[in-house]
């Protein structure tokens, strides 16, 4: 225990030592530029002096250096209509500082300065950065459409000129910024508007620049593997001139057992990739094939045929549980505290007017406040409590209760006195297509959408066997 305790503490002092490294060489940096009128290299060599600061907590001090660099430009006459490229660096300083600090009303107004700023240079890279940037602020604080539309922005320029390459690169460039800044949200929105415009792309042209790029990607992929065979070839040879010196055979023997380890892994996770992306693959053509031959056949048909509606919900839910199947899991960093109360009263207030008469709905320690996924938790309780309003009879009962299970685990039940589910039924409930059925009916797909939503939560969904006189639903979570 002591040991650890000192290697912590060493650890601390190190990466402390680097952060002050790291600010006294872009101060250095900083006082040259200055010196030498080099206002935009400055402007970067605040941001990283800053960003260093912030590392340290001393937000305090990040401000003072930026403000200070707008100080020096003002009294040497440098504007913004005369050098707007310096005053957008330093204002994409103070929007990070404002991000780190959760504060983002004030982001949000450096966000709109700089996309003022980003206008007057009139540069590709900057704008592009600009576009990304306000991307995931948006979808940072839930404002999905104007994420999608700062995206589309970036793609259109390259779509007009017809240049599929560019945009196809330009998109994975986004993934992969979303991936590497560990934001859950913008790579689950990046992700989605990219398999759309794929999808789009490719049923315009199946010739088009995205399927060379594809090509060349194979022909690579082909080449690696080729040479990758060759090295492996003068490897072995390498291994048995090496194995005649004895004093190395041992060294050797544990470094071609740890080599066949690493190779069988890598072929194991391979296969496993492979394997994803046929399924992927898979779900994709039949949802394409659904949209392009299921639905012009039934809008020619009556839309007010019973029939016609449940053939058009099917397809609905069908896309629904494929999107939420290859969903990633959700992330931590995409939780936020919310009021169970209040978030409850509003599930009720949507459901009441549909219910029978004479049924009552019964909130149950619906009280305090609880990290979770608050959007996927919405959807599986009001489908629960849809599915209790349809079945409850008039003079009946529903109740939503929260418990509390653990310090860290809670649940949410949701219970009907109305006719249950009969015994044959109970084992497949939560499994999609899990027997031939009249979709007039019910398409089935519901409670399995609802499990596999609780399932990238990192929870679950069952039914309480104890209960026969009506259905008792149990969602559990972790916070």
């Amino acid at each position: 225990m002591v040991c650890m305790v000192i290697i912590m503490t060493f650890a601390t002092m190190l990466a402390m030592a680097d952060t002050q490294a790291d600010f006294n060489r872009y101060i250095k940096a900083y006082n040259s530029q200055v010196a030498s009128h080099q206002y935009v290299q400055a402007a970067k060599s605040v941001a990283g002096a800053a960003k260093a600061c912030a590392e340290a907590k001393n937000y305090d001090g990040a401000f003072k250096l930026v403000t200070g660099l707008d100080k020096i430009m003002g009294e040497r006459g440098v504007s913004a209509d005369s050098l707007p490229e310096a005053y957008f660096y330093t204002a994409r300083t103070r929007y990070a500082l404002y991000r780190k600090m959760n504060n983002n009303a004030q982001a949000e107004a450096w966000l709109q300065k700089m996309g003022t700023y980003a206008k007057k240079i009139d540069n590709t890279a900057i704008t592009n950065d600009m576009l990304f940037t306000e991307a995931q602020f948006y979808y940072s604080v839930g404002r999905n459409q104007l994420g999608d539309r700062c995206i589309s922005r970036l793609i259109r320029q390259y779509e007009t000129a017809k240049d599929y390459k560019a945009a196809d690169t330009a998109y994975q460039k986004l993934i992969d910024r979303a991936v590497s800044s560990n934001d859950a949200r913008l790579v689950e929105r990046t992700f989605e508007n990219y398999m759309k415009w794929s999808d789009s792309i490719e049923a315009i042209n199946a010739d088009t620049e995205l399927g060379k790029v594809k090509q060349e990607m194979a022909e690579s992929e082909a080449e690696v593997a080729q040479k990758q065979s060759t090295i492996n070839s003068r490897t072995s040879l390498m291994i048995i001139f090496i194995t005649l010196f004895i004093i190395a055979v041992a060294a050797l023997g544990m470094g071609a057992v740890f080599y066949q380890r690493v190779r069988a892994k890598n072929r194991h996770m391979k296969r496993m990739a492979e394997e994803a992306d046929m399924r992927s693959a898979a779900k994709s053509a039949m949802l394409q094939n659904m949209s392009s031959t299921m639905e012009p056949a039934l809008d020619k048909l009556d839309p007010e045929d019973p029939a016609v509606k449940s053939l058009k919900g099917y397809v609905k839910k069908v896309e629904e549980l494929s999107a939420v199947d290859s969903a990633p899991t959700v992330d931590n960093s995409a939780l936020e505290e919310v009021n169970i109360e209040s978030m409850v009263n509003e599930l009720a207030n949507e459901i009441r007017p549909r219910l029978r008469k004479g049924v009552t709905l019964h909130l149950d320690g619906t009280k305090g406040m609880v990290k979770i996924d608050r959007q996927g938790v919405e959807k599986i309780l009001a489908h629960l409590l849809d599915n209790a309003a349809k079945f409850t009879p008039e003079g009946g009962r529903i109740t939503l209760a929260y418990r509390k299970r653990g310090a860290t685990s809670f649940q949410f039940v949701v219970t009907d006195n109305g006719p249950g589910i009969p015994a044959e039924e109970r084992e497949g409930l939560f499994k999609a297509f899990n027997s031939a059925h009249d979709i007039t009916e019910g398409d089935r797909l519901g409670l399995p959408i609802c499990a596999l939503r609780a399932e990238k939560m990192g929870g679950s969904l069952t039914l309480d066997p104890e209960i026969t006189k009506g259905a008792s639903f149990i969602l559990s979570l972790k916070s």
